[in-house]
Parts: structure tokens; C-alpha cells; sequence
């Protein structure tokens, strides 16, 4: 159901969203540079964190480093964040943070797209993503060579050379080449050296698919075909093609870019061939999936949007789940929840212990307001998981983190008669004024947990006091937990436990017949 402007706009003005300071920052956020950098980066940063701090290592170097982060993100600075997640990476794999690493680190390869087709000209970067001092590191100018690489078969380990030996420069190095490849898996390398010194190897996946373009064109043919079927059969399975459709629509753009999302392109193309090929026959493919599993719907302007399930192995159809709906914080999308940010196993591993199905909406953006598009976004995915699988009308629940947080206010109060409780985490400060009471009396009847880490720099602790104050005194059940050694992002795995504890204590009262 399609939000009305006189219901959500109101509480739009109740939200000041400290986390990212949204006003000076929503052009540049727009163009938000070397983003799967940035994630796959931290994502390698958490695991080796919490591998060594299980391990009973001392991490206290890393505190100085994550407070210099934690500003660094305030002033909305990707380049800074990089380098100290570079530095970061340094301290827990034991390496000397020397010009000669800054250097390595501040390196990434780069491609126009993901697809190759026959004699389509291939456009690759190596680029320094902040600057290194590294004039007295090497005796000779560091160069690049790109070669390409079968990853198996007859090719594999005989490179094609694109370009030998160009100078590194102080931003991008690039080469390009039409080429003409056998279809298949390739790697593209980008080998820097100095002198007859190797000092680092890049690498990024590409995929060569000769028939690439009739392949999408014979696909949404298909897609067509099982839209205007009118075998019963097919019709009742019909709304399910917007998730192949999607996934088809991400596809066709990889032969022109390499995507936000790392795809293997190839695979992904029978993916999408078989799904069709089940639906045509009026077929559920999507019936016995379980585990993460990714899903679209159509928008009401015509975009195809996406989310994700976390069904676990356990559900059979036969018992109504209790779902936990999860808004993402800024720069997210739907995976951010089941992404190495956060630790996947406490995440998914309640999941499976408890039974829960998860939901990750994508907030149609990476800074989403959760007003307009992106509230309807989350009503939307509710009304597709409904339908799709069978959920207790009585045990909705909506969470939240950082800007996600705030949304989980937005979205309880817009619709209070759809969740049994909330829980928001790290979240920034609701200014309290009239509409803010306003707010709480619309969700009286929601028991409310908020979540803090004791040692968030970005959205301060102070933040959700206030807020589980105010909300106490309007009259709402609220529970406020702080965990003091956890900061913006590692409070919600801390947390997580906790919250659906809380969930498991909160179940909307029956409707009366």
C-alpha cells in the first residue's frame, strides 16, 4: 500500500540525522567513490578483528585507528577511511605500516565492465585511492603491466598482455585493447613492480560470453512470454519473475560496467535461464531454498528493487515464522545485515536457532530517509514475504541500525498496527518537540528496545539515553541496553542475541473474531 503524503510527512521533519550530517553531504554522497573498496576492506578488517580478539590477542592498537575512522566518516571522507582501513589491516596482519605498505594498500584495479564480448574494447585502471610518499621507497619509478588470464582450461596460466611496464602514476594508470576471447572465466592481473622487484599483484574476475546481448534479449523474451500466459499454472506462479527479472536487468548492464555487486556472470546467466525455464512450466523455483536467499519486487514507479530472506533450514511451509524486518544504516543496501560488517554467523546463526526468517530491505539507496519511497520500500517487501512464505501476522518486527535506527521509529509510527515491537540501534537524536510526542502516541502499544555501543564516536551513546527517556515518559514499554566496549558497527552483532530475546517476550494480541 502506497504511503500517503499526509500520513508520513509529518514525522519526516521529526528526524535530525546527526550520523552523516545529511545536508552539506547529499551531493557528494551521491558519488560515493570506491565503495566496494570500502566494504570488502572492512569486511576482511571485522573478520580478522574478531578472529584475533577470540584468540585472546591485544587489539588496544586498533582503538586510536577506529576513533580516527569513526571522524573521518563524520566528515563523509572515503579516501581518509580507506587509508586507515588500510593501516588497520596492517596492524592485525602484523605488517610494518611503512610508505612501502601505504602505497600497496592505496592501490586498486579497476575495469569499465564485468563482460567481454568479441572484439569489444576493454578499459582497465590501476588507481591510487589516497595518497603515498614513495619517493624514497623504491629506487625506480614503480610500473604496472595488465595481463589476462584464463582461471581454468587449456588458457589457463598463458597471459594475454594488454600493456607492459606503464608508469604508476599519482592517480590512475590506464590501459585499453579490443579483444577477442574464448568464452569463459578470465582474471585480470595488474602486476606492479619496480626495478626487477615485484612489489604487488592485483586481480579482478572477468567473464568473455560471446552470445552475451542475444542471450538477455531471448531472456526477457521469456520473461514476456510468462507475464502474458494464460495458463493457470503460470499465472499463479507469474508475480514471482520480478526477482529473475531483476537479477536479468543487473545482468544486461555488465557489458558496459563491472556492477555495485560481485557477480559471476556466467553462473548468473543459467541462474536466471533456469528460473525462467521453471516458471514457464508454472513451476516454484524458489520453493525448496533456504539460507540467504535474494529476492525483487516491481515499485510502483516501475523499478525493480531488491531484498533479501534469510530463511532458515528449518522452515517447512507448515508453521507461521515469526520475520524480523532490517533497515540498513547509510551506504548500505539489503545485504548489509548478512555482509562480513557485522558477524554473519551471529546474525544468521540466531536465525537458524530460533527459527526466524530475517528481511533486508535495500531503502531504494544507499542514504535512505525511510520516508516516501523508502517507507513504502519496507511496506512493500512486508507484503511480498507475506505472500510468499507463511509468516505470524503476530510476531512483525522491525530493526534498524544507525540511520536504519531512525527509520525503525519512522516506520512503527506510520504504521503501528503491523509490529509486535521494534528495536532500534546506534541511532542518531530524534529532536523532541510536538510532533515528537506526536509520534510516540501513535506507537503506544509498541514495546521498544534501544541499543547503544558504549564507545560510538558517530552517533553518540547520549543519543538513545535520551530517546528511551522520552519515549518512557510519553508511556512506551522500553527497554535501553549500552554495551560500554562496542562501537557504531560491532554493537549490532553484541546486541543482536539480545534484541530477539526481546522479540521472542513480544507478540501482538490476538485479533478478536
Amino acid at each position: 500500500m502506497k504511503c500517503s503524503a499526509t500520513r508520513s510527512k509529518p514525522f519526516t521533519a521529526i528526524l535530525f540525522i546527526a550520523l552523516i550530517a545529511l545536508n552539506p553531504l547529499s551531493a557528494a554522497a551521491q558519488q560515493i567513490p570506491f565503495l566496494n573498496e570500502l566494504f570488502s576492506r572492512y569486511e576482511e578488517f571485522n573478520r580478522l578483528y574478531n578472529e584475533k580478539r577470540r584468540a585472546g590477542a591485544n587489539v588496544a592498537a586498533i582503538d586510536a585507528l577506529r576513533k580516527r575512522g569513526e571522524e573521518a566518516f563524520k566528515r563523509f571522507d572515503i579516501r581518509a577511511i580507506l587509508e586507515i582501513e588500510g593501516e588497520a589491516l596492517a596492524v592485525l596482519q602484523s605488517k610494518a605500516w611503512d610508505d612501502r605498505q601505504k602505497f600497496i594498500s592505496s592501490l586498486t584495479l579497476e575495469t569499465d565492465r564485468l563482460v567481454i564480448e568479441p572484439n569489444r574494447e576493454l578499459q582497465v585502471s590501476l588507481t591510487r585511492m589516497f595518497p603515498a610518499d614513495i619517493d624514497k621507497v623504491f629506487a625506480s619509478q614503480p610500473t604496472v603491466t595488465f595481463k589476462i588470464v584464463a582461471a581454468k582450461g587449456e588458457f589457463a596460466g598463458r597471459p594475454l598482455v594488454m600493456a607492459e611496464h606503464l608508469p604508476v602514476s599519482e592517480t590512475s594508470t590506464n590501459a585499453s585493447r579490443k579483444l577477442l576471447l574464448p568464452d569463459g572465466e578470465y582474471w585480470l592481473i595488474a602486476e606492479v613492480t619496480a626495478g626487477n622487484q615485484k612489489i604487488t599483484e592485483l586481480r579482478r574476475p572477468l567473464y568473455a560470453i560471446t552470445d552475451f546481448s542475444d542471450s538477455i534479449a531471448q531472456l526477457n523474451k521469456t520473461i514476456a512470454d510468462i507475464k502474458s500466459s494464460s495458463d493457470a499454472m503460470v499465472k499463479a506462479v507469474a508475480p514471482l519473475v520480478t526477482t529473475p527479472e531483476f537479477m536479468l536487468e543487473r545482468l544486461a548492464q555488465l557489458n558496459k560496467t563491472r556492477g555495485e555487486v560481485e557477480i559471476n556472470a556466467i553462473s548468473e546467466l543459467d541462474r536466471v535461464s533456469d528460473l525462467l525455464s521453471a516458471l514457464a512450466k508454472g513451476q516454484n523455483p524458489f520453493a525448496k531454498e533456504r539460507g540467504e536467499v535474494e529476492r525483487a519486487y516491481r515499485a510502483a514507479d516501475g523499478q525493480l528493487v531488491p531484498y533479501r530472506v534469510y530463511l532458515p533450514k528449518s522452515y517447512d511451509g507448515a508453521t507461521a515464522r515469526p520475520m524480523v524486518v532490517m533497515l540498513h544504516g547509510a551506504l548500505g543496501d539489503e545485504r548489509y545485515y548478512f555482509s562480513g560488517l557485522f558477524d554473519p554467523a551471529v546474525i544468521k546463526g540466531e536465525a537458524e536457532r530460533r527459527g526466524y526468517i530475517l528481511v533486508g530491505t535495500n531503502g531504494r539507496g544507499r542514504l535512505p530517509q525511510y520516508n516516501g519511497a523508502g517507507m513504502e520500500d519496507a511496506i512493500e517487501v512486508i507484503k511480498a514475504v507475506t505472500r510468499d512464505y507463511r509468516i505470524d501476522p503476530s510476531r512483525i518486527y522491525v530493526t534498524g541500525h544507525s540511520m536504519g535506527a531512525a527509520g525503525a521509529w519512522l516506520l512503527a509510527a506510520n504504521r503501528p498496527e503491523m509490529f509486535a515491537a521494534i528495536a532500534p540501534v546506534s541511532g542518531a537524536p530524534l529532536a523532541q518537540n510536538d510532533l515528537f510526542t506526536r509520534l510516540l502516541e501513535r506507537m503506544k502499544s509498541i514495546p521498544v528496545m534501544v541499543a547503544h555501543g558504549g564507545r560510538d564516536g558517530i552517533a553518540l551513546p547520549q543519543n538513545s539515553r535520551d530517546v528511551a527517556a522520552a519515549a518512557q515518559k510519553a508511556g512506551l514499554k522500553v527497554t535501553l541496553i549500552e554495551v560500554p566496549d562496542a562501537d557504531h558497527l560491532s554493537v549490532l552483532a553484541a546486541t543482536f542475541p539480545a534484541i530477539l530475546d526481546f522479540f521472542d517476550k513480544n507478540h501482538k494480541p490476538a485479533t478478536p473474531q
